[in-house]
């Protein structure tokens, strides 16, 4: 086993802890508003809550598609 990159994890490691700490010792306090709080009021906002990353490539997928066909990426093409 290496040391070296035992020692270089571990300082990465130490230092991305030390970072956070202090980023979370500066921000403030934040208050929660009850809009937060509340349940999903339609479908979209309940497919949100479930699959973020889903809802979010299908809204990019349907913006590409309402652009201009004079876009080269819409016709494959760079």
């Amino acid at each position: 086993m290496d040391w070296n990159i035992v020692g270089v994890a571990l300082l990465l490691t130490l230092s991305g802890l030390y970072f956070l700490e202090t980023e979370r010792a500066r921000a403030r306090e934040q208050k929660i508003t009850v809009r937060a709080l509340e349940p999903a009021r339609n479908a979209l906002e309940r497919a949100w809550l479930a699959e973020p990353l889903q809802v979010f490539m299908s809204q990019l997928q349907l913006a590409r598609q309402r652009r201009s066909n004079l876009w080269p990426m819409d016709k494959g093409r760079l």
